[in-house]
């Protein structure tokens, strides 16, 4: 039976969020149905091997990966929708962090195949539960689900940058840090307040002394890359705001634009005479209306306009005298109806929040 979905959240779907195309809709449809009830109780080896052999499923051996102990499902005696995996730690083998079924394990001929895929399934998970929590990426873009009941997993539908697409149960309490590869560069979340770390979080604490503009860049361009990719996915629309924790008026910012990047120089509205209109169109900036922009109209497809977007912001917070120990940033995210706080845990600066003006 599929879970109950308020008719408000069915009217914004309707007329917000993409439907997409996949040809095994409905057997993915069967399978969240089948797996969103699993009440592991503390997700030992013992309890989710219980709850899983109620459906028929049975595990194989184990093996070592990486630190990591991966028990695979037996062909033909595992999740209907695709190859399904139990994952602990080397550390506490008899523990699970997470079912990973690879629902799809072969990339599509093109770009367009895999964004209608990823939505199509991203529509079907909001039609049996309602809307995400969460949104990310982590070498490509994931949406997060909780449930109401305690008892129950969080779902993850993650669309990989090789081309393949897994669904996840996670334990109830797993956050962002814990959605795919921590050694993944450029990872980004995006969720309400709650979901979002406070203010003792280390990755929200001051950037740690020695932290140059060279590191700041480079973090930066991961940051973009990964933006610039996964939020046409959704679709979606990002603005990140970058510059001095403690003066509102020197900072930069960059936003999405359908598969493109618009980035700015904002600063100098506030601070005109600190701007050399010579330089500044001779590092590439047009002027628009008194505000100087660069747009790179094709983003998500090149990957390298985030390597020349990162440079040109970071030179223009050095011109307007922000240094690396006093940089912060802000952000946001939203599309599909939703509205969310923009997190990058990965650039090593503190987020602190500028009120629009």
């Amino acid at each position: 039976m599929a879970l109950s979905v308020p008719a408000a959240t069915v009217c914004r779907m309707e007329n917000t969020v993409p439907r997409g195309s996949w040809l095994d809709d409905r057997t993915f449809r069967t399978f969240v149905r089948e797996v969103a009830p699993l009440r592991p109780g503390s997700w030992s080896l013992s309890e989710f091997e219980r709850a899983t052999s109620a459906l028929g499923w049975e595990l194989r051996e184990p093996k070592e990966v990486a630190g990591q102990i991966w028990r695979r499902f037996a062909a033909r005696k595992g999740p209907s929708a695709g190859y399904g995996t139990l994952i602990g730690d080397a550390s506490e083998p008899e523990q699970v962090r997470r079912l990973n079924v690879r629902v799809v394990d072969l990339p599509d001929e093109d770009v367009r195949g895999a964004v209608d895929r990823a939505r199509a399934a991203w529509w079907i998970m909001e039609e049996e539960l309602g809307p995400p929590a969460m949104w990310g990426g982590c070498s490509g873009p994931w949406m997060l689900w909780r449930q109401p009941c305690p008892a129950l997993p969080s779902l993850l539908v993650h669309a990989h940058d090789d081309g393949e697409m897994s669904l996840e149960l996670l334990p109830p309490e797993t956050d962002a840090d814990n959605v795919g590869q921590a050694r993944a560069r450029g990872r980004w979340h995006a969720g309400e307040p709650s979901d979002q770390p406070t203010a003792l979080s280390p990755r929200v604490m001051p950037a740690r002394s020695g932290t140059g503009w060279e590191v700041v860049e480079k973090r930066l361009c991961d940051a973009l890359r990964s933006l610039d990719h996964d939020t046409p996915y959704f679709p979606g629309r990002f603005i990140l705001r970058l510059g001095a924790a403690q003066d509102a008026q020197r900072f930069v910012q960059c936003w999405s634009q359908d598969l493109g990047l618009v980035i700015e120089a904002t600063g100098y509205v506030h601070q005109p005479d600190a701007a050399d209109p010579a330089r500044l169109a001779g590092s590439g900036w047009e002027d628009s209306r008194s505000v100087w922009q660069r747009r790179f109209p094709h983003a998500a497809e090149d990957r390298a306009h985030a390597a020349t977007a990162a440079r040109m912001l970071v030179e223009e917070l050095r011109r307007l005298g922000v240094g690396p120990a006093e940089l912060s940033y802000d952000g946001t995210m939203s599309g599909r109806g939703q509205g969310f706080h923009l997190d990058l845990p990965d650039l090593g600066i503190p987020r602190v929040h500028h009120p629009a003006a």
